[in-house]
């Protein structure tokens, strides 16, 4: 079984990862930082953006 503080810690990492990954499918989408096509930072983005969402879901619903 885990500590408490080894299950804040993963919880906490886990909630910087969400807002990591939303953050970088935004900047993707709506900035021109990246020297890539437009239609290729949009579908970069928007898995981004999915895969953030998943990672909350799995911090919200497990604590993982």
């Amino acid at each position: 079984m885990e500590s408490q503080g080894r299950k804040k810690w993963r919880l906490l990492w886990g909630a910087f990862m969400v807002v990591f990954y939303l953050c970088m499918g935004v900047l993707f989408i709506f900035s021109n930082l990246f020297d890539i096509q437009k239609k290729y930072m949009i579908v970069i983005g928007i898995l981004f953006v999915f895969y953030g969402i998943f990672r909350g879901y799995r911090v919200w619903k497990h604590g993982i």
